[in-house]
């Protein structure tokens, strides 16, 4: 089976004149949302560069490093954009108007960066939730709080960048990515919209039914495409206005949300059917327990859930060690026997740590 590095050494020589931009290249310019673009010389905050020159900037400046993406993010896109650099379809284009903001006090983790296509469209790649603490727990707001800040910076962002550059757009994201990606074509003005050729959300998490009920598709609707793997957690959480496609991973349980894991065949992904029994049984289980809340005792819930791991004084995933980890699920474990069992599960999924049945 073949993952998108495959994809890259098999279509990499053909720029999009010579084969069209499809789902595959839309999963790997949503992936490119993750790297840290500050790590380069050029500032793309203000100014532009081909992803040939990003890629021959970072390999130089860390040449000697071994640069880490975080807990929840693979170290392979360090190695995506060294390829992409390398080959005709990807090298010449142009990345701009990066933004990377964290805002604790907001409670707010957003990422975003727009990609010249050089086929007279664009890619609007959003981030999905990186390291970061702060991060988890705006994914965690979502559940009682409608809209969060980074579906309205996504928003903001996208009519900054219809107003910018002229030409259509394709927008997508991986995880949260994916999320803020349908919210900001689902409430931009039908001008915006009737230049936004795709939207793409790759294992995204779904909306409260408030944001569905608000939401004003339309025709964009028919544009919006939802992707998940076979044992998808993070994107059956909430509500899905939209039908959602499978794609067969070579992980299991929560480690299929690696998108590099996903698997193809030549320019599409390999689907199958429906996701797998565990993924329902886990999807039930985080469903009934959001269900059986109102909107103050899930505020209540996710508080008291992150308040254990900010009393670690850790920003991020990464700074949890094995000491404070098996401190936080003694602690968990002190807690009523109906929350034990989710907050427990909550942790598990922020560390990527599987249970039995989840593979």
């Amino acid at each position: 089976m073949a993952n998108i590095f495959d994809y890259i050494d098999w279509r990499g020589d053909l720029d999009l004149t010579q084969d069209p931009f499809n789902e595959v290249d839309s999963l790997i310019l949503s992936t490119v949302s993750y790297i840290d673009f500050e790590l380069i010389e050029t500032d793309l905050k203000t100014e532009k560069a081909t992803i040939r020159e990003a890629g021959e900037q970072f390999n130089r400046l860390h040449a000697d490093e071994k640069i880490k993406a975080g807990r929840l993010v693979p170290d392979s896109i360090f190695r995506l954009l060294d390829v992409m650099s390398r080959t005709p379809r990807f090298r010449d284009m142009i990345l701009s108007d990066y933004v990377n903001q964290i805002d604790e006090e907001e409670e707010k983790q957003f990422s975003a960066i727009t990609i010249n296509l050089g086929d007279g469209s664009y890619y609007i790649a959003y981030r999905g939730t990186d390291d970061t603490i702060v991060g988890w727990k705006e994914d965690f707001n979502m559940s009682f709080k409608a809209p969060v800040p980074s579906q309205l910076q996504a928003l903001d962002y996208l009519e900054m960048i219809a107003k910018k550059k002229r030409g259509k757009f394709r927008i997508g994201g991986h995880s949260k990515g994916g999320n803020v990606a349908v919210y900001a074509a689902a409430f931009t003005g039908s001008e915006i919209q009737k230049r936004i050729m795709q939207v793409h959300n790759f294992d995204g998490p779904g909306f409260t039914k408030d944001i569905i009920d608000q939401m004003s598709q339309g025709e964009i609707s028919e544009r919006i495409r939802t992707i998940v793997p076979q044992s998808s957690v993070i994107g059956m959480l909430l509500e899905h206005e939209e039908s959602y496609e499978v794609v067969a991973s070579t992980q299991l349980g929560i480690f299929q949300h690696d998108m590099f894991s996903w698997q193809l065949q030549r320019n599409a992904f390999v689907k199958v059917d429906d996701i797998s029994a565990s993924a329902y049984k886990v999807d039930h289980t985080l469903r009934e327990f959001i269900l059986s809340m109102n909107a103050e005792e899930k505020e209540e819930f996710v508080e008291s859930f992150f308040c254990v791991l900010t009393e670690t004084g850790a920003k991020t995933l990464s700074d949890l060690n094995l000491k404070e980890i098996l401190a936080i699920m003694k602690r968990l474990n002190k807690e009523e026997k109906e929350n034990k069992k989710i907050l427990t599960q909550a942790f598990r999924m922020l560390l990527k740590i599987p249970t039995k049945k989840q593979l």
